[in-house]
């Protein structure tokens, strides 16, 4: 009901008012639209929106630099950069359309110290200084499998945990908000595909396997479900703590 209250009184209030919808390329992750009334006011869907209230509780108490890894249209990181506490925050993705969709949104709402960029992972982590790393937070979300197998999106793939898991502990200096399919019959067909041609990659893409890997440099805890699958809270470890 709050958020049928909030949503009426944005149209009410902006009925007749130019009104700025993040919604492009169409047909890709369609609940992560959003729109920007000429005040600055920001209206999501109500699924995105409770995705959003999910994963900001498990934020540090003081976000002070965000991290959006699949950032598509760049919510998290608009959301995040709004806080006055926050000194930067930054999505990056692999698909061009969503990049420039969410750079709209920060020329918009004038945030200068929300960066969006066409990057992978080792790009963050080979240049820190471009892409303002390491981060205090960050989120990744229903993304990391493609970081594993790849995608039509993505020439780059690393079917390999603990580079991608010490890689993001490299780029990291408090926690990760992770989740994502683990095991390969909860991915996407392209996956399967993949990895019937790479069994010796299937092998290692479990659960299990994950999480004894993150093990080496988080302390990782569950922490409830989003949609279908766990949302796990990664501490990143101290260096005398990593294994």
């Amino acid at each position: 009901m709050s958020y049928r209250r909030r949503a009426a009184a944005f149209k009410a209030q902006t009925a007749g008012r130019p009104v700025r919808r993040i919604e492009k390329p169409m047909g890709d992750r369609t609940r992560h639209i959003y729109s920007i009334a000429e005040d600055g006011q920001l209206l999501t869907t109500f699924q995105m929106e409770q995705r959003w209230r999910i994963v900001e509780r498990l934020y540090p108490q003081k976000l002070t630099s965000l991290l959006d890894i699949g950032c598509c249209r760049g919510w998290f990181v608009v959301q995040a950069a709004l806080r006055p506490e926050c000194e930067r925050a930054t999505g990056i993705d692999v698909v061009q359309g969503f990049i420039d969709a969410a750079d709209d949104a920060r020329r918009v709402l004038k945030l200068d110290k929300v960066q969006f960029e066409y990057a992978f992972l080792d790009d963050v982590a080979n240049d820190p200084l471009k892409y303002r790393a390491p981060y205090q937070t960050i989120v990744l979300l229903n993304t990391y499998h493609y970081m594993y197998w790849g995608s039509e999106y993505s020439p780059k793939q690393w079917a390999d945990h603990d580079f991608l898991l010490r890689t993001l502990s490299q780029i990291c200096t408090d926690r990760v908000i992770f989740m994502s399919p683990l095991e390969v019959d909860e991915c996407p067909s392209t996956i399967g595909a993949r990895a019937r041609q790479h069994p010796d990659w299937a092998r290692e893409f479990t659960t299990e396997r994950f999480l004894q890997v993150a093990a080496r440099y988080f302390d990782v805890g569950f922490d409830t479900y989003l949609g279908l699958r766990p949302l796990y809270l990664m501490k990143k470890k101290h260096a005398s703590q990593a294994m």
